[in-house]
């Protein structure tokens, strides 16, 4: 039987696809599966744009989505987050 990816590839999978709401599941899904209560509450209660933010921040935290850092910085830089300097508004 083949193994299951882990669950960074898994994540990189998924953040590749530039899509909160796929995002968003496989973060409810994980905790579900892995997590407690509170884990499940906290991705639920997540609005849209903060799982799109959280979405852009992941991809510049991973170096093997390095083809991806630039538009996602640049997203995060037009909705006043700068990934450099850390200057700005957080939600997460």
């Amino acid at each position: 039987m083949p193994r299951e990816p882990s669950y960074a590839a898994q994540l990189g999978t998924v953040l590749r696809r530039l899509d909160s709401g796929a995002l968003r599941q496989f973060l409810l899904t994980s905790a579900e599966r892995f997590g407690d209560a509170r884990q499940v509450a906290d991705v639920l209660g997540k609005s849209d744009d903060e799982m799109q933010e959280l979405l852009h921040r992941m991809i510049v935290a991973r170096p093997d989505l390095k083809d991806l850092h630039r538009a996602s910085r640049e997203w995060l830089f037009h909705h006043g987050i700068d990934t450099f300097g850390e200057t700005g508004e957080r939600r997460n």
